[in-house]
């Protein structure tokens, strides 16, 4: 039930998650396009490893994304701290492995109790890219991000097992809803 809850709540009532989030997601695609960090939030995640400059060229469809995500940092009235130099957001190892970069969605629906075989959830949108983990059989598929890019036939999952985030990753898999036991969203 937590979990429904957690599916159907206004992004105010997680606001330090989707801040969280999103400082991140919008960091990560400037550190990928190089850019280089003087804030010590900013130098603690990302490190500055590779960095060229302060005036960087985001990949396609990065400009766009990091608009969106400033919207949505806006409508929270986000303050993510970045003097601080750790920043809660338990996924950012998963995160950092993604080849996309990827954001919190205002909403989210699920596949709760998943009953079909196990799906491979890759680190890109693409036959050849890392796997990152497997959803199982009773584990809860949730669409709950946006990403920078999105290919045909290919779905972003997060996978939840007792109301906790255990992977994500990307799909090709159809994932019909007569193979949940419930969805929500």
């Amino acid at each position: 039930a937590a979990f429904l809850f957690a599916l159907a709540a206004p992004p105010a009532l997680a606001q330090d998650e989707y801040c969280n989030d999103y400082w991140f997601a919008r960091n990560q695609l400037f550190d990928r396009a190089g850019y280089c960090f003087s804030s010590p939030l900013g130098k603690a995640i990302f490190d500055n490893t590779g960095c060229i400059g302060k005036n960087v060229t985001l990949e396609p469809g990065g400009a766009e994304f990091v608009a969106f995500i400033k919207r949505m940092e806006a409508d929270l009235g986000c303050n993510v701290d970045t003097n601080a130099t750790w920043l809660d957001l338990p996924n950012m190892g998963m995160r950092m492995r993604l080849e996309v970069v990827v954001a919190l969605s205002e909403f989210a629906s699920g596949c709760l109790g998943w009953r079909g075989a196990p799906i491979e959830l890759r680190a890109g949108p693409r036959y050849g890219a890392e796997v990152m983990g497997v959803a199982r059989p009773g584990d809860d598929l949730v669409w709950g991000y946006e990403a920078v890019h999105w290919p045909d036939g290919w779905s972003f999952i997060s996978v939840h097992k007792d109301g906790q985030e255990i992977g994500m990753g990307w799909t090709d898999q159809y994932i019909p809803e007569t193979m949940c036991t419930t969805t929500a969203g």
